[in-house]
């Protein structure tokens, strides 16, 4: 029902990020069944372990990391110790909450996209502009902090979700567009392909590749 997107040895398409569990995409199609996760895990948890020691012995051990990177994150993991104005967190908290289940729940179309997508960016620009207050200036155990990473995090994670439920005009599995409540020829099934280019979201209908069976098809005979 949605993840990373990833290969079955478990990489990805950044070199040196393996994925496997609940975390990835792609393993249960178009819903997800209850009791699957633990399985997930296991199974591709195990590929993803071989994948990795085979990576990192064919580069003769753990490569440099990307020192730009590592300070890019750390300057934007910081950002509220450099000023800007304090408020509650939870009143962010509450306000995604809300809009996710009101405008992006269960039941959704064009209209109430729209102002999902409008809300959250509302969001992520009051999360830019927080500041931590006095007297919680430490990096250490710090509360605050940690609310305002998690909650930038879940703001990102629905814009993606929001932007890919705006680009599919079907309804299939736990999608459901009241606007488009037909699931489409699934024949030429796509699945949804989300990814960050500079300050924009890109998304791209995939072909999904039936490799054992098509849709209408049987393995069963007669």
């Amino acid at each position: 029902m949605g993840g990373v997107e990833f290969a079955t040895d478990c990489t990805t398409a950044l070199p040196g990020l393996f994925l496997a569990g609940e975390d990835s995409g792609g393993v249960h199609g178009a819903n997800r069944l209850g009791g699957n996760g633990v399985a997930n895990s296991t199974v591709f948890g195990a590929i993803a372990g071989d994948s990795m020691a085979a990576w990192l012995g064919g580069r003769g051990g753990r490569p440099a990391p990307d020192e730009a990177a590592v300070e890019a994150a750390m300057q934007a993991a910081e950002r509220p110790f450099r000023g800007g104005r304090s408020f509650n967190l939870e009143d962010i908290r509450e306000r995604l909450y809300a809009v996710m289940w009101d405008d992006a729940g269960i039941v959704r179309d064009a209209a109430s996209l729209g102002r999902a997508a409008a809300v959250l960016q509302a969001l992520t620009s009051e999360l830019a502009g927080f500041a931590l207050p006095a007297n919680a200036q430490s990096r250490a155990f710090n509360l605050t902090w940690h609310d305002w990473l998690n909650l930038s995090n879940l703001v990102a994670v629905s814009q993606v979700i929001v932007a890919a439920a705006a680009a599919r005009e079907n309804s299939r599995g736990a999608h459901f567009r009241t606007d488009f409540p037909d699931a489409g020829d699934l024949g030429a099934s796509t699945y949804t392909r989300v990814q960050q280019r500079g300050a924009t979201l890109a998304i791209d209908a995939v072909a999904v590749r039936f490799t054992r069976v098509r849709p209408g098809q049987s393995l069963l005979s007669d």
